[in-house]
């Protein structure tokens, strides 16, 4: 009997000790909750803290060839592999699992945490049209008013016909195109705060990607080939500038694209990270100018780009050996009542293996701006690389992959790029 009772109390107590536990917790997700929020004049620093479940990075690009860590906040919310961060005028938007937050980027040295908006379910990639967000869940999409940043105002929500799950989704000015896991694609138009549906288009079962035309409810189906390794379908999205829709292809890839370049993520071939594709007309050919300047020759270009070995290759050549991977010299975490606390940075670094063949990791996202190529790594790396235009290769000049920078240790999962500076969001390792 006194062997039960001590058990009896022993449970008792820890009981106790799991409910108290449970109670602060709960009050701390309450107090974490969608009210807006800013950095204290003089913020507390706090010497410990919990382990962090995302991080935000800013990283000043001004010298293309030694990026800077300009400063980090980190944030008590999951982040996932579809969450993403975004851009527009001076403010960044990022989603973790069940928020969307607003970062003040204007002095990159210094964001600011504003505010974050709270959603019932769970949430996935974020892009901006205008003056709003577009938030999109499984079955949801959600239009929030951002045209006061510091107060972010849920304005809307549409689902698809007949409530499909939504596969991805792309924005083009005030045109929405959803990708439904009904092998349907649905063009909205963004007015008023409210996304109209103005199409929807059956997609074929040999899709590849899909190319917006002059009207922006007309899409092209690029279609695979079953011989060609440069789908002939490429050449004119990449002739007329205007690109591919930035929807996960059929095959599941991811695509990103600007005027000029056609970039995707490599899934099946182990010597290559990222496929770029480009076409060219060549006015200065000799067969153009027996032509007379008529019929000028086109020149097409698709394949595999290595960035793994392209990494080492520059890493080893510069004279930044050993690397090493520091903490940035600002960070931020939401302490008390909500407000965001300066964290005790460890001047502590670690040094990186340059001559490791698994140094980076996979790719975990890129974007494209005019000829630059970000890309983030799965260990911690950001790496940024100029591409060259088949006009130009016929010069002598090549690509040229510029720098690498470790992150802190974390994987990166969504990337932005600004004009100076480029923002990314990250799960701690």
């Amino acid at each position: 009997m006194s062997a039960k009772r001590t058990s009896g109390a022993f449970m008792t107590s820890t009981m106790k000790k799991v409910f108290a536990f449970l109670s602060v917790t709960f009050l701390a997700v309450v107090n974490l909750g969608c009210s807006t929020r800013g950095i204290e004049p003089n913020p507390e620093t706090v010497t410990s803290a919990k382990p962090q479940e995302s991080i935000f990075t800013v990283i000043e690009t001004e010298d293309l060839a030694y990026p800077t860590l300009a400063a980090s906040i980190r944030l008590p919310f999951r982040v996932r592999p579809n969450n993403t961060v975004v851009l527009a005028a001076k403010h960044a938007y990022l989603t973790t699992q069940r928020h969307l937050h607003v970062i003040d980027v204007s002095i990159p040295q210094r964001p600011v945490y504003l505010t974050s908006l709270a959603f019932p379910d769970d949430i996935g990639k974020a892009l901006v049209s205008g003056h709003h967000i577009v938030v999109a869940t499984r079955k949801k999409l959600h239009l929030v008013d951002v045209g006061q940043p510091s107060h972010p105002v849920l304005e809307s929500t549409q689902h698809l016909p007949e409530q499909h799950a939504i596969k991805d989704i792309d924005v083009r000015d005030t045109h929405l195109y959803v990708l439904g896991a009904n092998d349907a694609l649905y063009i909205f138009s963004i007015v008023f705060g409210q996304a109209r549906l103005v199409k929807a288009v059956e997609l074929e079962k040999r899709w590849w990607l899909l190319h917006p035309k002059a009207t922006p409810s007309e899409v092209e189906q690029i279609l695979l080939s079953t011989w060609d390794p440069i789908p002939s379908g490429i050449m004119e999205p990449l002739l007329s500038q205007r690109g591919f829709l930035a929807l996960i292809s059929s095959k599941q890839e991811k695509v990103r694209a600007s005027s000029d370049f056609l970039i995707i993520e490599s899934l099946k071939d182990p010597m290559s990270d990222l496929l770029i594709g480009d076409a060219a007309r060549l006015m200065d050919h000799p067969a153009t100018i027996r032509r007379g300047g008529e019929n000028p020759i086109i020149s097409t270009a698709f394949g595999p780009y290595n960035l793994r070995r392209e990494s080492i290759e520059h890493l080893s050549a510069t004279e930044e050996k050993p690397l090493t991977r520091r903490k940035p010299t600002i960070a931020y975490a939401v302490g008390r009542h909500g407000k965001m606390q300066q964290i005790a940075q460890a001047p502590a670094s670690e040094t990186i293996d340059v001559d490791n063949r698994r140094l980076m990791g996979p790719v975990t996202d890129f974007q494209i701006s005019e000829d630059l190529l970000y890309v983030v790594n799965a260990k911690g790396f950001f790496s940024i690389i100029r591409l060259t235009k088949i006009e130009n290769s016929r010069k002598g000049e090549r690509s040229k992959f510029l720098s690498a920078t470790p992150l802190q240790a974390s994987r990166p999962v969504s990337i932005a790029v600004g004009d100076y500076y480029a923002c990314v969001l990250a799960a701690p390792e």
